[in-house]
């Protein structure tokens, strides 16, 4: 799939409505996901795609904010024909990708699940050695990455702008999963809305929850893509 400067790599299949959209956490592509966008599709339609510059997509020549991740992401659906209504399901970073959608375009929304997401407000918690050390470590950890992994670890801290104050419209219900692993929950706790169906579920394990517990994944998102109809 092309969009202007960039061939994006994309998957979907499944029948029905609503669609679920699936967004992976920084510097990951569509497969860590695993088995669960096939679970999930005998009940529905999925769509999965890597950003730029992930996976098996190549880079783009715009910025790696939020908004231009957005815009790419409504390109490749318009393009592709793939039309609202949308469960969007997201991991850590990529929460923050599918939050701002759902700010922008509440309208398309009927659903989101937000798998272990980045809590922006940490960092600003951070003193400030500790916030130094944590860039120190992110850059160490991506220095031999691939450039469209280094380029968003490189505005994933900017791309806090974009979060503040962000709430997401009551109409549109909400699950929120934490994992154990690191204490998120009480920065997870504030992103969540009042739709009476929104909840906020701890589940014991590592930041990468939605591997460890599949099948507790794929319940929630049907529950979601139930609600909706």
């Amino acid at each position: 799939m092309q969009i202007n400067d960039t061939a994006f790599h994309i998957k979907s299949f499944g029948k029905g409505k609503p669609v679920v959209l699936f967004e992976a956490g920084l510097a990951s592509d569509m497969n860590t996901w695993e088995n669960i966008p096939k679970k999930v599709a005998n009940n529905t339609s999925i769509f999965l795609y890597d950003r730029a510059g992930i996976g098996k997509s190549g880079l783009s020549s715009r910025a790696r904010t939020i908004p231009n991740m957005v815009l790419e992401l409504r390109s490749i659906l318009e393009k592709t024909k793939i039309e609202p209504p949308y469960v969007y399901v997201a991991h850590s970073m990529g929460s923050n990708i599918a939050r701002y959608y759902a700010k922008e375009y509440p309208q398309e929304i009927v659903g989101l699940l937000l798998v272990d997401p980045s809590p922006d407000r940490l960092y600003d918690d951070y003193t400030e050695k500790e916030y130094i050390e944590f860039v120190e470590r992110g850059n160490k950890a991506f220095e031999n990455s691939n450039p469209g992994a280094r380029r968003e670890w490189t505005h994933y801290l900017e791309n806090r702008k974009y979060m503040r104050g962000l709430q997401i419209s009551d109409e549109i219900p909400m699950i929120i999963i934490s994992a154990t692993e690191w204490d998120f929950r009480q920065y997870h706790r504030k992103m969540i809305n009042h739709h009476e169906k929104s909840r906020n579920i701890t589940i014991e394990g590592s930041h990468g929850i939605h591997q460890e517990q599949p099948g507790q994944i794929i319940d929630l998102i049907l529950d979601l893509v139930n609600i909706s109809e």
